[in-house]
């Protein structure tokens, strides 16, 4: 077991309650592992299940898990993965999006939340591996032909912006005039979806929720493109936010 496995198992034995996290897996369909959020399949995507050796995909370290392959939602606002967060609308105490995604290609945009369930889509991955939204495009890392772990952070009025891919900060911004586009003022988003088709088919292997932004150390702890760690789902985010409290005790002290 890696030092990065072994760093967020024996965290889970912190006093903790993550009542609010939501850990969904794709084992036949997406299944909430934990949490009070659900995921469910929208507008008749079509979408199949299979290990990523099966798909013939670049291999996740730690194990062959299945995952979900997603075709390139077309339908505008009624296809993609339709998320039910669980959590108050509008969300005031900021918040974590966590994804296991791979891309056999990737074009100019392809939208990877669309939270108004209506509009142009909230994140944009772009073929140039860049990351962001409007004309806020950073990073190199999000590429084709691998796995990437995306976590998009907002925190402060909703309006403090952080994309991370692998662990990595891609992107930082903060921007006043998004409070309104990113409070998640409905109960459901979707995940994909974009109402002008700039999407792409590909694959997902875990979705991650929680009520409140992650820190770059809690970020940086669930690994990079190297040592993504298997999507143990519950014991994965579960250690993540015990590191969380812990940090946060200690700051406490100082």
């Amino acid at each position: 077991m890696k030092l990065h496995h072994l760093l967020l198992f024996s965290l889970l034995a912190t006093p903790m309650a993550p009542a609010a996290m939501t850990v969904v897996q794709f084992n036949g369909s997406p299944q909430t592992l934990t949490g009070p959020g659900s995921m469910a399949v929208t507008g008749s995507l079509p979408v199949t299940y299979g290990t990523v050796s099966s798909y013939g995909l670049a291999a996740i370290p730690g194990g062959n898990p299945t995952v979900m392959s997603f075709a390139a939602p077309g339908l505008e606002n009624s296809q993609g993965l339709t998320f039910t967060h669980g959590t108050p609308a509008p969300n005031t105490t900021g918040y974590t999006i966590l994804m296991d995604v791979y891309y056999s290609s990737i074009p100019n945009y392809v939208s990877l939340l669309q939270l108004d369930n209506a509009g142009d889509g909230d994140l944009f991955g772009r073929g140039s591996g860049a990351i962001g939204i409007s004309s806020n495009y950073t990073g190199t890392g999000f590429t084709a032909n691998a796995w990437h772990r995306v976590a998009f952070t907002m925190s402060g009025a909703q309006d403090n912006m952080q994309i991370y891919v692998d662990g990595v900060l891609a992107n930082g911004t903060t921007t006043p005039s998004a409070a309104a586009r990113y409070d998640l003022s409905d109960p459901s988003f979707l995940i994909f979806a974009d109402e002008d088709g700039e999407t792409a088919a590909g694959y997902i292997g875990l979705f991650g929720f929680d009520d409140r932004a992650y820190s770059p150390v809690e970020i940086a702890a669930l690994g990079g493109a190297s040592v993504i760690p298997e999507p143990a789902g519950t014991a994965l985010l579960s250690g993540v936010a015990a590191l969380g409290l812990l940090t946060r005790r200690r700051s406490a002290r100082r």
